[in-house]
């Protein structure tokens, strides 16, 4: 006996609802889209953190910096003709690490960047400041601060 097309589809409808499959009705049968090279990205391999217990424990900006290299009057907003300071307090000791500051215009230009070598024993204060000869323009600035080219803290100023 030879069943039509349809009689066939009939057939296979009529034994799929008598065995009680579930309610849920199939998915939608998935589309094949066009294959195309992905090239994947590799995510950068990080710098090496510093041996030792080294821990950067504050970050603070102001306009004048203390004998001990410390800001006392924290500040966010800065007049376009301020130098501007930052104080990064650390403590623990490390064979050696290089703490770097960048800072940024609201943009993402570099505005100026330094890094100084430290083999810290004891609770430390690094200064770093920046001051151009023309009036900073104002808006949103952002110092941001590494240890081996790892960004650990950020501080965001503005300029008006």
């Amino acid at each position: 006996m030879r069943l039509t097309p349809l009689a066939t589809v009939l057939l296979i409808t009529l034994c799929l609802a008598a065995c009680g499959g579930d309610d849920k009705p199939a998915p939608p049968a998935a589309t094949e889209a066009p294959v195309e090279a992905v090239a994947e990205e590799v995510p950068a391999e990080l710098p090496p953190m510093p041996t030792g217990d080294f821990r950067i424990t504050s970050v603070t900006l102001g306009k004048a910096v203390d004998e001990e290299g410390q800001v006392r009057q924290s500040q966010d907003t800065f007049a376009p003709t301020d130098k501007i300071f930052a104080a990064v307090v650390s403590v623990g000791s490390s064979d050696g690490l290089t703490l770097a500051a960048r800072w940024t215009a609201a943009d993402g230009t570099v505005v100026a960047s330094a890094g100084q070598s430290l083999n810290p024993s004891t609770p430390t204060v690094t200064t770093f400041s920046i001051a151009q000869p023309e009036p900073w323009p104002a808006g949103g600035y952002k110092l941001e601060v590494s240890v081996n080219d790892r960004v650990v803290e950020s501080r965001s100023f503005l300029v008006q």
